[in-house]
């Protein structure tokens, strides 16, 4: 079967500084040569994609995530590599992107679907569909200049899905729109995957969202691709590389998404993570139903007001099973000065069917705007038991049967 996409061995570069005004100034600088840097926004990445798949691609900002799906799309060209797509592809990159904001949202249907290779009388046949997915019905002859953030958001992607695509790109725009709405086109997403055979280019800064859409994971990090797998693994791939970063690097802290991109300062850091019995024994291993404790050891670097501490049981694909933090169950938590250190204790009750898990530990700025430090997975252990039902959770059923005179 032939991949739907072919990635191989690109790179993008782009000019530091500023063009030459002429040719002549060009040729008497000597072959053009004008002293200028470069930056790579993308640096020797491959990747394919098989029909049905979906390969989210993540990092933080700056990595070359969105410079991917443009070169996908065909909106810049490669500086070295090839780029192969086979089929119809459409794509949700920019905001607002192929609309014109002075036609009316029902105009803009018919824009939009003509540059994305539908005939006329296509998109009409898919109208409907189109309209009834976005939702904003009561504003389709309203100009779209006069749109929120969200609505574009709808009728971008119930556009570039509708037009039965091979290859879809998605970028982080679905962000803007409401939850009950991204639930709705992750659903789709999926539909389109399995009953359509759609290949799906997903990036994205939640994580969760990646777990749940995407098969495979790509980490982008400075331009280069530093991890491809299991979208789960990714996730972890992604987090462990920005904490390797903040040991070696005072992180600046974005103005805006800090938490999103995964951003650690590192003013605390995690130690040791365990689960003991009762009995207080380090174990890996635990009974269903058993009673044990998360010890999570903590040293401070700097001085830090009231952190957030928290943690989380996954399945091993990713599944949150549950999480909490200090802040949600409305503890306060002290301040602490450099060199101090502290252990935060988690006490529970473990009703978990037989299955692997993984439990994620944090430490977090009293405001949420960053992370000081994050560690994904910071172990993983195993239930056994819980009297041969299947699933995730015990709900310790009774079963009563009785008969019933007729």
């Amino acid at each position: 079967m032939a991949s739907s996409i072919k990635f191989d061995q690109i790179t993008k570069r782009y000019r530091i500084g500023q063009w030459l005004p002429s040719l002549r100034e060009a040729l008497n600088s000597g072959n053009g040569q004008t002293g200028d840097s470069f930056h790579t926004a993308v640096d020797n990445v491959s990747f394919a994609l098989e029909p049905g798949e979906a390969l989210g691609v993540i990092g933080p900002n700056g990595a070359g995530k969105t410079t991917i799906l443009k070169l996908l799309a065909g909106v810049t060209h490669p500086t070295d590599g090839t780029i192969a797509i086979n089929g119809r592809f459409s794509a949700l990159i920019e905001l607002g992107a192929g609309f014109h904001p002075d036609l009316t949202g029902r105009e803009n249907i018919f824009l939009n679907g003509t540059i994305l290779g539908l005939q006329r009388s296509e998109i009409q046949q898919r109208y409907d569909q189109i309209v009834d997915f976005a939702g904003i019905s009561a504003f389709l002859d309203t100009p779209v200049k006069r749109y929120s953030s969200g609505m574009y958001a709808r009728l971008g992607f119930s556009i570039a899905a509708h037009v039965d695509p091979d290859v879809l790109l998605v970028d982080e725009v679905l962000a803007v729109g409401d939850y009950a709405f991204q639930q709705k086109c992750y659903a789709h997403m999926d539909m389109l995957r399995r009953q359509h055979g759609t290949s799906l280019i997903f990036v994205s800064h939640n994580m969760e969202a990646v777990r749940r859409v995407c098969d495979r994971g790509l980490v982008m990090y400075r331009g280069k691709n530093i991890f491809q797998g299991r979208a789960g693994e990714a996730v972890i791939a992604y987090s462990d590389a920005v904490r390797q970063a903040a040991r070696v690097t005072q992180m600046e802290v974005p103005k805006e998404g800090g938490m999103a991109e995964r951003v650690m300062t590192f003013d605390a850091e995690i130690g040791q993570v365990a689960l003991h019995n009762q009995a207080g024994d380090p174990i890996t291993v635990v009974q269903s139903g058993e009673r044990v404790r998360v010890a999570v050891d903590i040293c401070f670097h700097k001085d830090v007001q009231q952190p957030i501490f928290s943690f989380t049981i996954r399945t091993i694909d990713g599944r949150i099973i549950y999480d909490t933090t200090t802040r949600w169950r409305q503890l306060e938590t002290p301040n602490f000065r450099a060199g101090e250190k502290c252990r935060i204790d988690y006490d529970l009750d473990l009703p978990l069917l037989e299955g692997e898990f993984e439990l994620g530990v944090d430490v977090i700025a009293t405001d949420f705007s960053h992370y000081y430090d994050r560690l994904e997975r910071a172990m993983s252990f195993w239930v056994q038991g819980g009297n041969g039902a299947q699933g995730l959770v015990d709900l310790r059923v009774a079963i009563a049967i009785q008969k019933v005179a007729r």
